[in-house]
């Protein structure tokens, strides 16, 4: 082994590429072995790897507040599929998204974020365990949001692992959906369709997808909803009003499938100008500001690493010896 795999103990091993790689299975092994770090001057990301791939532990559904207690190391999609033995799912997230694990999800450039009824974003998890670079535990409250003091959540959501080191969050799900339908409409125009959408998005609407597709001169929009039979109703209802208030009507127009591309975070001008060009996308995520877009569109790309603000750089100071890797 290498002098720091060995130093690391049994959470290490030596990677075929000369690397090392280290699995923690708890917050204690993981705070021991970032202490080993501090004092071999080895930094993450730079002179050992991270893996969660022990950190799958899923603790048992609580039916009045559906949220469970979830290991950073399950990946979302496998997630899903457990919950659905239970009634529930994650929610409404893209394809790139569910095939992360929750600490990536988390930490990553998607920032936990989810979108909700009436156009807000909210994180999946309602309180988070993390380690800080000097060993800390740090957990998060699940005090109601109007409660005082900060919330240090903003340490770990977005921050790709710098400031603090995921290992599990308790999760909080919806129902499964009792009723699952698309409907097409035809719009004038990128404009017409960027006011209908927000319009409804504004009002309550809550769209698991979009496909749409600029066409001679009009946009096709696939919408798929999802939810209880009542509610996927209201949400047709709402669609319908505010494509006719834009020009628009319903479509026949079967679906077609959409662009397999990365993901950005992108804006809704952003979309109208991609649609403006005739470039087909794909939709999720949508929220008054921002949206989670797949195909030719501009915005931040969701797999990688994102530039740094100047308070991220100052919060560095929390780990002055870089042991979590310093800035991405």
């Amino acid at each position: 082994m290498s002098s720091l795999a060995d130093a690391l103990g049994p959470v290490a091993r030596d990677t075929a590429d000369g690397g090392v790689l280290l699995a923690p299975g708890d917050e204690r092994a993981l705070a021991n072995a970032l202490h080993v770090l501090a004092d071999q001057g080895a930094r993450l990301n730079r002179d050992a790897t991270l893996s969660r791939e022990r950190l799958t532990e899923v603790g048992p559904v609580e039916p009045r507040s559906m949220t469970l207690e979830v290991g950073a190391g399950v990946v979302l999609q496998r997630l899903d599929d457990r919950l659905r033995t239970f009634g529930l799912t994650v929610g409404p997230l893209s394809p790139s998204a569910m095939q992360l694990t929750l600490g990536d999800f988390l930490e990553g450039p998607f920032a936990g974020l989810r979108a909700i009824p009436g156009g807000r974003l909210e994180p999946l998890c309602t309180r988070l365990v993390a380690v800080l670079a000097d060993g800390r535990r740090l957990e998060t409250s699940e005090a109601p949001r109007s409660a005082a003091g900060p919330d240090l959540s903003a340490l770990v959501l977005g921050g790709h692992g710098r400031l603090g080191v995921v290992t599990r969050a308790r999760v909080r799900c919806f129902p499964l959906p009792e009723a699952d339908v698309r409907a097409t409409y035809s719009l004038p125009s990128p404009a017409a369709f960027v006011t209908a959408f927000t319009r409804a998005v504004a009002e309550g609407a809550w769209p698991w997808r979009v496909h749409v597709d600029p066409r001679s001169g009009r946009v096709v929009a696939e919408v798929r909803l999802a939810g209880s039979a009542g509610a996927v109703e209201r949400d047709r209802d709402l669609f319908g009003r505010c494509v006719d208030e834009a020009g628009g009507r319903p479509s026949g127009d079967a679906e077609r499938e959409g662009p397999v591309a990365v993901s950005h975070e992108s804006t809704w001008p952003a979309v109208q100008a991609s649609l403006e060009a005739g470039r087909a996308l794909q939709l999720f995520r949508l929220s008054l500001g921002t949206v989670v877009a797949r195909g030719d569109v501009d915005g931040l790309r969701l797999d990688e690493p994102t530039a740094w603000s100047s308070l991220g750089g100052r919060l560095l100071a929390l780990d002055p010896r870089g042991v979590l890797g310093g800035a991405p």
